[in-house]
Order: structure tokens, then C-alpha cells, then sequence
């Protein structure tokens, strides 16, 4: 991965002559940095319409959407970890679109190249290809070194909590999804499905494995619903109940609430019910984008931890480019600056509105960041929600 532990190893320097050349050599000591605290930074759902395979395909008859995460991407080197789901199946040809998603291998590559270190899996587009998708999305991730979670090739697999890790910390990644479109699961393969009893047995084993903490990233509700559902309330509910400290939602392609998760006073984890959409097609209200979420996890002790949460609006710009639809991910801080055409800029205003009424965030000044040669980015804008 990208961003790893970084282990310092202190030789043991000696001298000596001809003779002293048998002498056993010492053994290095090893010292691992210890980290106080960590940022991990979740995006929403990773599509692929048709339109966006056209757009992507370069004059060799390749694919190529580096551009696409060109705006996004200083913030995700800014932080630790970034996790996004990815809502569409790989291949290297027969490439669709809605209903039933394909899409070329080269998207996951450059996501990863833009610093997506982590892809949750788990959502109701997973067995849109059948068996073959599944073996194919996996075997692609694995041959880019993208690390994922959500779907498996056989159950001993499906075994093995996913954890990120920096000392101190050790993060179990959990991901379900309440379903494949009634695209039964193929055999041979396993799909994390939203299970209770499935799920407590995973935060208990993980609990068990000593986690740190625990995120369940869950694919649920209702599309296009801006508000969420009581069953998405109970659940996230019941998880925090169970242990998991953070809650991340995904699949209604709009943002939803988020929210601090506090007990008897303290802080005790958060739950984000929608990031809404990272990249797509989609163009009516509240589809054009969604939100990045900036988590910082602070080490209090060996067993208590302090959560802070900002977000950043994301929209997704879409200009005619050479006569080709481009597709870009344009963060608020820099949307005016990079958004010049009227018919853009008022869809872009009008979404950040949106999106700050549902989160019912206080105003913050928009800030336009030009540079002589070059445009750069500003630092996350400053929401960290009070407790």
C-alpha cells in the first residue's frame, strides 16, 4: 500500500581486522514508530455509466481517468487511509452500463493512483457479471495491489477480518450489503450480506483479534432518499451497541445525516448513513456528487479514543471537452475556481446548498484558492461538528 508502517532498523556499527570477520554480526533493533493519531478518509459510490466508459477511452482504444481524480487527489494524499466503494464489476472487455455494470480495469487503477488505498466491495451491484465479475473484479485488485474487502472466493477468506494498521492502531474493516438486485450470489464465491448474527460474530472476533476499533461500512436504504430510513437508524443503533465505533453508509446515491454516536456523556464513535454519489452519470438533484469524510481517531489511552469528523462537498463537474463529456471531481473549495460555465457553477452552488441543509451545517464563506501557474487546493473546510 501507499501509506505504510515505517520500521527503523538501528545497525550496530563495528570495526575490527581480518581476524574479527567470523565474529557474530549483531542483531539491528527494531523500532516502530507509534502514531498518536490517524485520518481516514471515506468517498462514496464509485460508478460507472455508460457515458463515463466512452469518456474514459483514449485514441489506442486504452482507458484512461486520471483526470477525473486530478482535483481530488491532494486531499487524499493528505491523509492516512482513503476507503471508497466501488459500485461496478471489472473487466478487460464486453463493457456495460445500468442496469447491469462492467467496467474497464484501468478505473480502479487510476483510483488507486489518485491514493485510494482500500475498495469495499459488498454492495447490490457486486454479481452483476455473475461468477465471472466476481473473479475477474477480484483478480484485477489483486494484480494492482489494491487492497479490498466485502467479497470473497471461498469462505476461508470471508474468514479473515480486514484490518488497517498503524501502531497503535488496528481498524477492523467490515462491509455488508442488503443485497445483488436479486442477482442470486454465485457458487464458489461469498458476499457479505447484512446479518445480524453475521455481523456480531465478526465484531466479536474482531474484539477478540484486539481491534483498536471497528468500521462498518454497510451498502442500505433506500435510493435517492435524503432522509434514511428507521431500519438504517436501528441498525447503526445496534452496531454502535455491539462495539463498532464507526458507521459509514453507502448505496442511496444522496447524502444523508451524520452524526456524533455519544453515551452517558462521552463520545463514543460516529455514523455517516450516505456519502452520496463519488463519481457517476447522474445528474438530477443531489446525485452530482456527495461527500469526502475526513475522520480523525486520536488515541485518549490504551482503550479509550477521541473521534472528530469533518466533511468536504464533492461535485462532479462535467463539462464538453473536444467534443467528449468529461468528468471531473471537483471539491468545494476550489469548485469556483475550477466551474466557470454559468449553467455548471449555479448546479454546483445549488448542490453545496443542498448538501448543507441535509447535514444542517452553519454556513462557512466560500474560498476561491488561484495560484500564478497552478491550481491548488485548500485544506478541508472547518466543520468539525461540536459536540
Amino acid at each position: 500500500m501507499r501509506k505504510t508502517i515505517f520500521l527503523f532498523f538501528i545497525s550496530a556499527l563495528f570495526t575490527g581486522c581480518v581476524s574479527q570477520a567470523n565474529k557474530p554480526v549483531p542483531q539491528p533493533e527494531t523500532t516502530i514508530l507509534s502514531v498518536p493519531e490517524i485520518t481516514v478518509l471515506f468517498a462514496g459510490d464509485a460508478m460507472q455509466h455508460f457515458p463515463q466508459i466512452n469518456s474514459a477511452r483514449t485514441a489506442d482504444n486504452g482507458y484512461d481517468y486520471k483526470h477525473c481524480f486530478q482535483y481530488i487527489e491532494p486531499y487524499f494524499r493528505e491523509a492516512d487511509f482513503v476507503i471508497a466503494n466501488l459500485e461496478t464489476t471489472l473487466s478487460d472487455r464486453n463493457f456495460s452500463g445500468y442496469p447491469r455494470f462492467v467496467s474497464p480495469w484501468q478505473f480502479a487503477r487510476d483510483m488507486a493512483y489518485s491514493g485510494i488505498d482500500i475498495l469495499v466491495l459488498a454492495n447490490n451491484h457486486t454479481c452483476d457479471n455473475g461468477a465471472k465479475g466476481i473473479r475477474n473484479t477480484l483478480f484485477y485488485l489483486d494484480s494492482l495491489q489494491i487492497a479490498h474487502t466485502g467479497i470473497y472466493l471461498d469462505s476461508l477468506q470471508r474468514e479473515k477480518i480486514f484490518y488497517i494498521e498503524k501502531r497503535p492502531f488496528k481498524i477492523a474493516l467490515l462491509n455488508y450489503t442488503y443485497g445483488t438486485n436479486g442477482i442470486p450470489i454465485p457458487k464458489n464465491t461469498v458476499v457479505n450480506l447484512i446479518d445480524t448474527a453475521l455481523i456480531a460474530a465478526d465484531i466479536n472476533k474482531a474484539r477478540q483479534e484486539k481491534a483498536t476499533n471497528i468500521i462498518a461500512f454497510l451498502h442500505w436504504g433506500e435510493e435517492y432518499d435524503i432522509h434514511g430510513t428507521a431500519q438504517q437508524e436501528e441498525l447503526a443503533e445496534w452496531l454502535h451497541d455491539k462495539g463498532t465505533d464507526i458507521v459509514i453508509g453507502s448505496h442511496p446515491h444522496v447524502i444523508q445525516k451524520a452524526e456524533y454516536t455519544t453515551k452517558a456523556g462521552d463520545t463514543t464513535g460516529i455514523t455517516a448513513y450516505s456519502l452520496g454519489n463519488f463519481i457517476s452519470n447522474q445528474s438530477y438533484r443531489y446525485t452530482k456528487g456527495g461527500i469526502t469524510l475526513s475522520l480523525k481517531l486520536t488515541r485518549k489511552s490504551d482503550t479509550q479514543y477521541g473521534y472528530r469528523y469533518k466533511y468536504m462537498n464533492n461535485f462532479v463537474y462535467t463539462p464538453i471537452e473536444n467534443g467528449k463529456k468529461r468528468y471531473y471531481i471537483v471539491p468545494e473549495p476550489i469548485g469556483n475556481a475550477v466551474i466557470t460555465e454559468n449553467s455548471h457553477s449555479r448546479t454546483f452552488r445549488k448542490f453545496v446548498q443542498d448538501n448543507d441543509a441535509i447535514l444542517q451545517c452553519p454556513e462557512t464563506k466560500e474560498t476561491e484558492i488561484l495560484f500564478p501557474d497552478t491550481l491548488s487546493y485548500e485544506p478541508f473546510p472547518d466543520r468539525t461538528f461540536p459536540i
